[in-house]
């Protein structure tokens, strides 16, 4: 008897418990479910196995809503399309956009919004949609993704690449250029002691180029009395050349005038030399023929007829 009523107590206990668990969690939910909400739909053609219905929708981390519906979008099967209930008070705008995020190693998903900048308008409405639209950016796993098939087909194609290079062909030539690479750093050991004394020699006129560089500045003084004395002497030759030539001009002037005056003076001097040196030719011719001429003077001419 005492058997029966004790697992009478443990069954009405049960009972009682699993109604109180159940009058809470109604109580819990509803709490959480108050307030007004909006619908919005969101399109992505990447796999949202990590999503299910009633999954989080949170704006930097708040909770704002949950996933409504998940379905093939009837207009291109290639997408998916997701159905949002988001709180009325949460900053939805059109610069607003969602990503699918993981939920630490749970592997459960929800759906992060992010963005919405303060002058960016209110989403209210998209045409030729039913609810306004979120735009939706690539999850973090599928840009890890992308970013993996990338670097894998990038290193394929330089491992045939490099299979293309690396044929008997090259191999023997990368062979004799690592030989000849060998004997070449053997040979610049050899003559480490030439390297060395041509280092020194770079030292030493490093050192010496530096003692010019502090010569420099008491030289300076020097070099500009000599550009001073270089001025000067270019002076003194432009003032002798404008006086060479005010004298060729005199000159010039000068030998005009004797060309116009002593020249015809010079030409009658001349025709009256030629003249006497004519009377001369023929006195000597005379002379020469008749010496007693000197004496005697010029022999009388014979009359002519009926000149007696």
């Amino acid at each position: 008897m005492q058997a029966r009523v004790g697992y009478a107590a443990v069954g009405a206990f049960v009972l009682v418990l699993g109604a109180a668990l159940l009058v809470l969690g109604l109580w819990l939910g509803s709490g959480r479910e108050r307030g007004e909400f909006q619908l919005y739909h969101a399109y992505t053609e990447e796999s949202v196995a990590a999503l299910g219905l009633s999954s989080a929708v949170t704006y930097r981390g708040v909770d704002v809503g949950r996933v409504a519906g998940i379905e093939l979008d009837p207009d291109d099967p290639t997408r998916v399309r997701l159905t949002l209930r988001i709180r009325a008070e949460a900053p939805i705008k059109t610069d607003t956009v969602a990503t699918i995020a993981m939920q630490g190693l749970t592997g459960l998903g929800s759906l992060e919004l992010t963005g919405g900048s303060r002058d960016a308008p209110a989403l209210e409405h998209t045409p030729g949609s039913r609810y306004p639209v979120i735009a939706m950016q690539p999850s973090l796993m599928n840009r890890l993704d992308t970013a993996l098939s990338l670097a894998m087909k990038t290193l394929d194609q330089a491992s045939q690449r490099l299979l293309v290079i690396l044929n008997e062909d090259n191999a023997h030539a990368i062979g004799a250029i690592l030989a000849n690479t060998e004997q070449i750093t053997g040979n610049l050991a050899a003559q480490s002691a030439r390297l060395d004394g041509a280092i020194g020699n770079l030292e030493r006129m490093a050192a010496s180029g530096a003692q010019a560089a502090e010569a420099l500045p008491q030289l300076a003084p020097r070099v500009e009395a000599v550009l001073d004395r270089t001025d000067q002497l270019l002076s003194t030759l432009q003032r002798t050349g404008e006086e060479v030539g005010s004298t060729a001009r005199d000159s010039r002037r000068q030998l005009e005038y004797t060309a116009g005056v002593l020249l015809p003076q010079v030409e009658r001097l001349v025709d009256d030399l030629g003249g006497a040196a004519g009377s001369l030719g023929d006195l000597g011719a005379r002379l020469n023929a008749n010496p007693q001429m000197l004496l005697l003077g010029p022999p009388r001419r014979e009359p002519g007829p009926g000149e007696e």
